[in-house]
């Protein structure tokens, strides 16, 4: 888990495709686990879901949200202290003298 944050899910699904937008669009880099194409992400889906195949799965450290809201979400990377990235400012343009 390079980036802190994981996504178990799958390329068809509409909830995983928006937990994956989100985040992109955040800004936060998450690592993405196809579990139709990773038998070991299927089989840690079917591990933490009590033999369900439940997603999206978000991880984060150590904890595990399935199909979370966007509030569930954020409050979870919030409280792991992983935030947006703020975009700089716009530059100041030199006044023409």
């Amino acid at each position: 888990m390079a980036s802190g944050i994981e996504v178990y899910g799958t390329d068809w699904c509409g909830l995983t495709f928006g937990v994956r937008e989100y985040l992109t669009s955040s800004r936060l880099p998450y690592d993405y686990h196809n579990i139709e194409q990773d038998p070991r992400a299927d089989e840690f889906v079917l591990a933490m879901n009590d033999g369900r195949r439940r997603f999206p799965m978000v991880v984060v450290e150590h904890r595990i949200v399935t199909n979370p809201t966007r509030a569930e979400l954020q409050q979870l990377l919030d409280d792991h202290r992983l935030s947006h990235v703020r975009s700089r400012p716009p530059s100041i343009k030199a006044a023409k003298l």
